[in-house]
């Protein structure tokens, strides 16, 4: 007799479990960015300095802060403050130092905001955007600061509000506030002017 053959149940093909490419689940482009959501516009800060010929006088810093008070960057400050001059007086540019505790900044952390005390004319310095760490800072209201310490104890704080990431603003209002009725050195800071620029 032939040998019969058992018979073998063998699996049925499950096409339906194999998925297309509609079945895939779809890419979320919309989590990241692109270079178009990113803000691309520039601050622009300027401002007349006059050196003052008396002691405890030509420090000055720039800075920016987000609408929460924190500082975002350092944009400039003179070299005396920075590099310990706050601890042998303590009214040099007092609001910068509280802000940016320099005493936990490292040596090339400082260097690379501070620098001679320039001399006297027209300073101009820029903003792109970028914080401490070199990350963009996100949309939003922010604010420049411009501390200057004229004698001593009197000091004078111009700020003024800007929207980063928002539409070009020409002339952004610096308001100023003098600690003291002081005339000494009064003229050290001067015709101080920012701008928002949208870059194309």
């Amino acid at each position: 007799d032939t040998e019969k053959t058992p018979d073998v149940d063998l699996p049925e093909s499950n096409d339906a479990e194999t998925p297309t490419a509609a079945d895939l689940p779809e890419s979320n482009d919309a989590e990241t960015p692109t270079a178009a959501d990113l803000p691309n516009g520039t601050l622009e800060i300027s401002f007349n300095f006059t050196r003052g010929t008396t002691p405890a006088s030509n420090q000055f810093a720039i800075w920016i802060e987000d609408s929460n008070g924190n500082l975002v960057r350092t944009l400039y400050v003179t070299n005396f403050t920075a590099n310990g001059g706050y601890t042998k007086r303590a009214e040099s540019i007092p609001t910068w130092v509280s802000k940016a505790n320099p005493a936990e900044l490292s040596k090339s952390e400082i260097d690379a905001v501070t620098g001679a005390t320039p001399r006297a004319g027209t300073l101009s310095y820029t903003w792109d955007g970028t914080d401490e760490n070199g990350d963009m800072a996100a949309k939003g209201t922010y604010t420049v600061y411009v501390e200057g310490t004229l004698y001593w104890t009197s000091s004078v704080l111009f700020h003024g509000d800007f929207e980063f990431g928002g539409e070009a603003q020409e002339n952004i209002p610096m308001i100023s506030d003098y600690t003291e009725d002081e005339t000494t050195n009064r003229d050290m800071l001067t015709n101080v002017s920012a701008r928002y620029i949208v870059g194309s």
